[in-house]
C-alpha cells in the first residue's frame, strides 16, 4: 500500500508541475482560472501525503520527486506550444492516470475508515478535475471548428449575404 501512496504522490507532484507550467502559456483566462483551482486541490494533495509519509517516517526520496518535478515541468513546457485543447487533453491523461490509482489502491487494499473517506474525497476531485477538462476541451474544439466554418464558407453560401442578394 505505501509504494501505491508513494505512486499516487509522485503523480500530484508531477501533475502540480504540468498545471503551473501552463498557467503562464495561456490568455485563455478560465483555463488559468481553472487550472489554479487544480493546483491549489492538488498542494493539499501533497501535503496531506507529505504529512502522513513523515509522521509514519516513511522516507519520501528526493531523487523521485525531483524527478516528478523536472519531468512536469519538461512536458508542460512542450506542451504549451500546441494550445489550450492540447494543455486540457493532457491534463484528462494525467487525472486518469492519477484516478486510475486511487481506484485501485482503494479496491486493492484494506484501508482503515478515516483515511478511506480521505482518499475517496481526493478521488472525487481527480474526477471531477478530469470531467471538467474533458468539457472544455470539447468546448474550445467546437468553438474553433464553429470560426473555421465561417472563415470557409463561400460568400455566396452565407445566409446574410443571400438574404441581402434578394433585395437588390
Amino acid at each position: 500500500m505505501i509504494s501505491q501512496l508513494k505512486q499516487i504522490y509522485e503523480l500530484e507532484r508531477f501533475q502540480i508541475n504540468y498545471y503551473m507550467s501552463q498557467l503562464s502559456t495561456t490568455e485563455d483566462t478560465v483555463l488559468n482560472k481553472a487550472l489554479i483551482k487544480i493546483i491549489e486541490t492538488e498542494k493539499k494533495h501533497i501535503d496531506f501525503f507529505t504529512q502522513r509519509f513523515t509522521e509514519a517516517g516513511i522516507d519520501i526520496s528526493k531523487i523521485s520527486t525531483t524527478i516528478a518535478n523536472l519531468a512536469g515541468s519538461i512536458i508542460g513546457e512542450s506542451v504549451e506550444l500546441t494550445g489550450p485543447i492540447n494543455i486540457c487533453r493532457i491534463g484528462v491523461a494525467l487525472e486518469g492516470k492519477a484516478l486510475n490509482a486511487y481506484y485501485d489502491l482503494i479496491e486493492n487494499n484494506h484501508v482503515d475508515s478515516d483515511l478511506l473517506e480521505i482518499l475517496i474525497d481526493f478521488q472525487l476531485d481527480k474526477e471531477f478535475q478530469m470531467l471538467w477538462l474533458q468539457h472544455y476541451a470539447g468546448h474550445l474544439k467546437n468553438n474553433s471548428s464553429r470560426k473555421n466554418k465561417i472563415l470557409n464558407d463561400s460568400l455566396e453560401e452565407h445566409p446574410t449575404v443571400n438574404i441581402n442578394m434578394r433585395w437588390i
